[in-house]
């Protein structure tokens, strides 16, 4: 039993105003960092997505963090689509896979979730790269080597925080809290 059956509208609500919170906080880290503080967003909307247990979820709590992160971005509403394409490949891929169904078991299997944010992740870096950085010229394109670099580290640093989190830290939320049936 997950977040759905035990708790009202107004705790969901909560929920995702935090965690997107939380994450917009997590992506000024990751812009500060050049993308090497991936791993910090990675984190973030993946718990928010697990503890919410909901096909939406991470689309949301991107699409909010997202929006407060183009604020004060100078690419304004286009930065957007990362955050957006981050969340529906994280919730269509965890439909696919099953991993809503087995979260609200209590279960959360290593490899799903990771493959799960590393191909979320990919194709965030996708669209910023090839719409904004090539299509657009909007932002400067390093070459190949920086942004190789750029991708790998934060693909790395994604199956990283999808172990952590499936192994180590749902686990342990649900054991502690609401969220547990």
């Amino acid at each position: 039993m997950g977040i759905r059956s035990r708790y009202g509208i107004s705790v969901k609500v909560s929920l995702i105003a935090m965690f997107s919170v939380l994450a917009f906080l997590a992506a000024l880290f990751v812009r500060i960092t050049v993308s090497y503080g991936a791993i910090a967003y990675a984190i973030v909307i993946l718990i928010g997505a697990l503890v919410l247990g909901e096909p939406y979820s991470a689309t949301i709590i991107a699409f909010i963090s997202g929006l407060l992160y183009s604020l004060q971005s100078t690419l304004f509403l286009l930065i957007l689509g990362a955050f957006i394409t981050r969340g529906l490949v994280i919730d269509l891929l965890f439909l696919v896979l099953g991993v809503y169904k087995d979260s609200e078991e209590g279960r959360y299997k290593v490899a799903p979730i990771t493959i799960t944010m590393v191909l979320s992740s990919f194709a965030a870096g996708l669209y910023q790269y090839l719409f904004i950085t090539l299509f657009l010229g909007k932002l400067v394109n390093f070459g190949t080597f920086i942004v190789s670099t750029i991708f790998i580290v934060a693909l790395i640093s994604n199956a990283i925080a999808g172990f952590i989190v499936s192994k180590y830290v749902m686990p342990r939320i649900r054991a502690f809290t609401w969220v547990s049936s």
